[in-house]
């Protein structure tokens, strides 16, 4: 069955979102190991790695924690200090990624704007090759986001993000999809879109699953290109589609995780993974 997670805060430490995750009752678990709009990262401490690592063991989350980088980070943009900043930026991050044990960072890839994506795409590949190849061999795991596809954004989809990794480079980059974004990028999961993700993904990658899914439902119209987040359930997707996705064999070892507003005390969380293992009970 897969891993059902949540995105959750690291205020006060990362390790924090790790102990949250277990309260929660999360089997896997995402967090920001810096704030999502600001460049700078908080001081990293000599004990946090191993902090983080015993955290993660204790509540059983070894190998299915991951980071999600920074939105600001474009790697794909015509302004090259813009473009070579988030280069250094992302460095960062998946080196970070490797000293906590994380399974994998994760990246929105970038946007063209209203400039040729063809040549958007071909700047994110070289920042990429770069990023991945300045972290070194003990860095996390890249994985790169699909998106919906607003406002020139690269990625939309498996077979787009495959074009974003040069071929030496796919043994240490992944991919992780959003059902929110896959849906506002034209992939209708209700009537076999959800087999046309897979078939990408087998493809453009040689993989039957993403490395790590984004379980979230959505209000917006299919093919909008809008990215609007909603508990499973409360959006187009509905319950047919997750009961779906839950009982797929193929995504049995995908962790699956959450992004939506977590409530006091984490409660919105608790509800959605209560209401998902409701539907995993039951037969598609």
């Amino acid at each position: 069955m897969p891993r059902l997670g949540a995105h959750l805060s690291a205020a006060g430490g990362s390790w924090r979102a790790v102990e949250a995750a277990a309260v929660v009752g999360c089997e896997s678990v995402q967090l920001f190991l810096r704030p999502p709009t600001r460049w700078a990262a908080p001081a990293v401490t000599a004990a946090e790695p191993a902090r983080f690592r015993a955290a993660a063991a204790a509540a059983g989350l070894g190998g299915v924690c991951f980071a999600h980088a920074p939105y600001l980070l474009n790697p794909a943009s015509e302004d090259r200090v813009l473009r070579e900043r988030s280069v250094a930026v992302l460095v960062e991050e998946l080196r970070r990624g490797g000293a906590l044990g994380l399974s994998g960072v994760v990246l929105h890839p970038g946007s063209a704007g209203e400039g040729d994506r063809d040549e958007a795409e071909a700047r994110c590949r070289a920042a990429i090759a770069e990023a991945v190849g300045r972290a070194g061999a003990d860095a996390a795991p890249l994985l790169l986001e699909g998106t919906a596809g607003a406002g020139g954004q690269l990625g939309r989809g498996p077979a787009e993000l495959a074009r974003l990794v040069e071929a030496a480079g796919r043994g240490r980059v992944g991919v992780c999809l959003d059902t929110a974004h896959l849906w506002g990028a034209g992939y209708d999961l209700l009537h076999g879109g959800w087999e046309r993700v897979l078939g990408e993904l087998a493809e453009h990658w040689g993989i039957s699953a993403p490395h790590l899914l984004h379980g979230n439902d959505t209000t917006v119209e299919l093919g909008s290109r809008r990215d609007r987040h909603a508990p499973p359930g409360d959006g187009r997707l509905g319950e047919r589609f997750y009961r779906t996705l839950l009982a797929d064999g193929r995504c049995a070892g995908t962790p699956i995780v959450l992004e939506i507003p977590p409530g006091q005390g984490n409660a919105l969380i608790r509800r959605a993974l209560a209401r998902l293992r409701r539907w995993e009970r039951k037969k598609p």
